[in-house]
């Protein structure tokens, strides 16, 4: 007779379903994607959705999810309809413009959104013999993907900064380089309305608005990514809310409260009321059950803007990474308990857009991006990775002769352009270039038109390492 493995033999996944029953009618891992803007998170979750549903009729899509390239997917369709607690994804209108003609990308979110597919598959080995004796060898595994903006993760900091601490630090950043040149008008104003005089409705709006439309423009016009607080370029629900109306004022070292009545006061408590309600709701509400979570960084759209917009990029990043380090006294700790985050991918996107040669030297750029060479991933961090890839592949690959030998370039058409053309993208650095490497633009990239797909999940849509990224984030919850 065939021994029956004792739980603490079981996967963890496994161990914590009340029964074999429940686990065949369905577990649920929830996957979060998030980045900044321009990164490219609808179109990842679309391709993503698209290529999961077209799997089964057309595996040569995704072979690299494990389930598809052994043959043990069975099914994946969109969850039934259900009451939802957070809107709805677009993906069927994402797919209608991205299948019309001419082929658009869909417009960006810029709220929290999600969808579900539930995936039936085949399981392996001893989990497969478990459960062949309730289900017919086959289990559900329900991917929920919440789809958040990343600029919410750049607030983390807040918490462990009082308003005096936060407006000397983030005025002191726009006193250098690009920011300087940008905020004149914003310092203006706050020259002349220092943080002791008396406290006014009026002016906390006004002084509001002129910094909200100064992230706005840093980030729009000059590619600018590391943007506190984050609600103010990406507010969702909030729109407008009065406890909004903040912004950062000079305060002089050593001072930490502010007189009663006062301009100061008005901006710390708002401020205060923005970490309660706003940041550490998001944290406790949403961020704690997201078990696996997904990073997009527009890596190659931060060498095109050059040095201030790379470096902005790179302090976004390990902002972000905060929120996946855990320690005894940490904040993340102290907000969401036992629960962490398990699984986390750092992805650089749009890697059709160069060689598949350069694609590595972008992974490792965005490693040391992010610091990520010592990051410990033991104790209580998250597991933590980093590739790239293409959401939908927009391009191929071709040699060009140039200079008497051959040259990787890619081939695809820009936005707006009548026909295809080869396009020399130029060599990725593999570490963050130095001040005085900015001289000559590293790439030549430009945006390019998507290819033509089929609307209904048969063909599945082109894309790089899709089903790699997948299968490191859910291939253990399809074993």
């Amino acid at each position: 007779m065939a021994r029956i493995p004792i739980v603490g033999e079981l996967p963890d996944w496994l161990s914590e379903a009340a029964n074999l029953t429940e686990l065949a009618k369905g577990s649920t891992v929830w996957l979060a994607v998030t980045g900044l803007s321009r990164a490219g998170k609808t179109v990842f979750i679309t391709s993503l959705v698209h290529n999961l549903l077209s799997a089964l009729h057309n595996p040569n899509r995704m072979p690299l999810l494990k389930a598809v390239g052994e043959g043990r997917l069975l099914a994946a369709q969109l969850e039934a309809a259900r009451a939802h607690t957070l809107p709805r994804f677009p993906y069927a209108a994402n797919i209608e413009a991205m299948a019309g003609t001419p082929s658009v990308w869909p417009e960006p979110t810029a709220d929290i959104s999600e969808i579900g597919v539930d995936i039936r598959f085949a399981p392996t080995g001893l989990v497969g013999n478990l459960l062949g004796r309730v289900s017919g060898h086959a289990a559900t595994l329900r991917l929920r993907i919440v789809d958040y903006p990343g600029e919410w993760l750049l607030d983390l900091p807040l918490l462990s900064q009082s308003y005096a601490e936060w407006s000397r630090t983030t005025l002191g950043l726009w006193k250098r380089g690009l920011r300087a040149n940008l905020a004149r008008d914003f310092f203006t104003f706050a020259a002349e309305h220092p943080a002791t005089e008396t406290g006014s409705e009026a002016v906390a709006k006004e002084a509001h608005d002129l910094y909200r439309a100064l992230l706005a423009t840093a980030r729009d016009k000059h590619g600018l990514s590391y943007l506190q607080p984050g609600r103010f370029v990406r507010p969702g629900v909030l729109a407008d809310a009065p406890y909004l109306w903040f912004a950062p004022l000079e305060v002089p070292d050593g001072v930490d409260r502010f007189a009663a009545g006062s301009l100061g006061a008005l901006m710390a408590e708002r401020y205060e009321v923005y970490k309660r309600e706003v940041v550490e709701k998001f944290y406790d509400s949403y961020f704690r059950n997201y078990a696996r979570q997904i990073v997009l960084v527009d890596v190659l759209g931060a060498l095109l803007a050059g040095r201030e917009a790379f470096e902005d990029t790179r302090l976004a990043t390990e902002a972000i990474l905060q929120s996946f380090k855990y320690g005894q006294h940490n904040i993340l700790t102290r907000l969401l308990g036992a629960s962490r985050v398990e699984k986390v991918l750092f992805a650089a996107t749009k890697a059709d857009h160069i060689p598949d040669s350069q694609r590595e030297n972008m992974s490792t750029l965005l490693r040391h991006m992010a610091a990520l060479p010592v990051l410990s991933a033991r104790g209580r961090d998250a597991d933590i990775d980093v590739m790239s890839l293409a959401s939908v592949a927009s391009t191929i690959e071709a040699t060009q002769v140039i200079d008497g030998r051959d040259v990787e370039v890619v081939v695809g058409r820009k936005v707006g352009a009548a026909k295809q053309a080869k396009f020399l993208s130029g060599e990725v650095p593999v570490r963050p270039p130095r001040p005085d490497e900015w001289g000559a633009p590293f790439l030549d990239v430009p945006v390019f038109e998507p290819p033509l797909i089929d609307p209904a999940p048969v063909d599945g849509i082109p894309h790089i390492n899709l089903d790699l990224a997948l299968d490191y984030l859910i291939g253990d919850r399809l074993q």
